[in-house]
């Protein structure tokens, strides 16, 4: 919820964009539920932990937080943020930055990305 929060905060507040972050937010959400629901089959090495991730594991949003944080850093908040208003003074318009949360939202849900565990 935290990088939602801070996507609101810097000025992704058009219609779209709240759909958008609440789909993160829900994906997140859904990845933590099928976690804890699938720990339990998934392959496990001889230590018994789980092999893989099923999906981004849910850390893996720092790196969002990471871009916002440099752009706020450069003063490229509200009116400014990168690559401006998308289908502008329309019903569909939206910040094109808030596709990252879309994307992530989409990789944390994945069943088909598996992610190597360290």
């Amino acid at each position: 919820v935290a990088p939602a929060a801070a996507a609101f905060a810097i000025g992704i507040r058009t219609f779209v964009d709240h759909l958008i972050l609440a789909f993160f937010v829900l994906c997140g959400l859904t990845r933590l539920a099928r976690f804890n629901v699938t720990v339990a089959v998934l392959p496990k090495d001889k230590s018994g932990k789980s092999k893989y991730f099923e999906g981004t594991p849910i850390p893996t949003t720092l790196s969002i937080a990471c871009f916002m944080a440099y752009w706020v850093s450069q003063g490229w908040i509200h009116d400014s943020l990168p690559f401006g208003i998308a289908a502008k003074d329309s019903i569909f318009e939206f910040h094109p930055a808030v596709l990252l949360f879309a994307l992530s939202g989409c990789l944390m849900v994945s069943k088909t990305l598996k992610i190597p565990k360290p």
